[in-house]
């Protein structure tokens, strides 16, 4: 990251903020967020730096990530009253207690949760370390994912989940997001606020150079190659959300103290060649298709997953995709200065 890049997002964030007219977060003081350092975590932070200047509020924050890479851009006037540790949450536990808990650890892309040993850990075993930390009337805020409903051809409620054979090349990651899943639901059982956010393909300002997701690793491509080299012909369809809007949903349920599962998502459906010819017209680069299809194994075909309940709660008008697209290609730009 560039020293520069937690400005950048707090000013991307400003949308956020608009959004609200009194402070969600007038009942906690002392906020924990677990994988600061990814797309949701780092935008979060920014927030959240936005939320005490616009309510002149006073958090103390702190941010756990395994990547060193946070600290450095935390400059001097952005770090008040922020901690940075940089802890594998698997094997040490902190001896702080929360009013507040963001869990949005672990890893987000294919590439990397398919062949990482932690991936299973980070929300059995982390999180279970994590509710450690919270206060008993405390909240906790666990980011699971739409994934947990591979298997599934339909009806994608909060409801439900999917049925995921044990030797499927995502078992690890879906069987741990549905574990944490587990874990949080007994702890509501036991009296504490745990809300389970089920978020589907979050993308925008963040991301890292090293995101191997579609959308970042299609921007990148075109970027540094001049050419995108699809895998397959791309007929897999996705709805994607940008991660502003994620964040304005996450503190309006916190504000709305919900707890249980929620669907996250987008609503304007787009195949995966769609998404490619949208960023190789906007960035000028050349768009290569394999000659035959070759689908990359364990992708799911459609990723569809209903938010009624979520609209039940607060409607929000999404950012159009392509509108969010130009943002997302904007700040990798930044970031490659381009």
């Amino acid at each position: 990251m560039k020293l520069n890049s937690l400005d950048f997002l707090i000013k991307e964030n400003d949308y956020v903020t608009s959004h609200f007219k009194n402070n969600p977060l007038k009942n906690y003081k002392k906020i924990l967020i677990i994988g600061a350092s990814g797309l949701v975590g780092l935008n979060i932070l920014a927030t959240l730096i936005n939320f005490t200047r616009k309510f002149n509020s006073d958090l103390s924050i702190h941010c756990i990530s395994k990547s060193k890479s946070l600290e450095k851009f935390l400059n001097t006037k952005n770090r008040k009253k922020i901690s940075f540790f940089n802890v594998d949450i698997t094997k040490k536990k902190l001896h702080q207690k929360y009013d507040l808990i963001i869990f949005c650890a672990g890893y987000s892309s294919p590439h990397t949760f398919t062949r990482d040993k932690n991936t299973l850990l980070i929300p059995s075993v982390g999180l279970n370390n994590t509710f450690q930390n919270l206060k008993k009337n405390g909240k906790l805020i666990y980011f699971s994912s739409s994934e947990v409903y591979n298997g599934l051809e339909s009806n994608f409620t909060e409801k439900k989940s999917g049925d995921t054979n044990f030797d499927d090349a995502r078992a690890t990651y879906i069987n741990g997001k549905k574990f944490g899943e587990t874990l949080s639901y007994n702890k509501i059982k036991e009296g504490y606020s745990v809300l389970i956010l089920r978020l589907s393909l979050a993308y925008g300002p963040g991301a890292g150079v090293d995101d191997k997701r579609v959308l970042n690793d299609f921007i990148l491509k075109a970027l540094k190659n001049n050419k995108i080299k699809m895998l397959d012909q791309g007929y897999n369809i996705r709805k994607y959300i940008f991660i502003s809007d994620v964040i304005i949903y996450l503190f309006k349920l916190i504000s709305k103290n919900k707890i249980g599962a929620f669907n996250i998502s987008g609503k304007s459906k787009t195949s995966i060649l769609d998404l490619a010819k949208m960023i190789s017209k906007r960035t000028n680069a050349n768009l290569i298709l394999p000659k035959k299809n070759q689908p990359v194994p364990g992708a799911p075909k459609i990723v569809n997953i209903s938010i009624k309940k979520l609209n039940k709660v607060y409607k929000l008008d999404l950012l159009n995709f392509k509108d969010g697209l130009d943002k997302t290609i904007k700040w990798y730009k930044f970031l490659l200065k381009k």
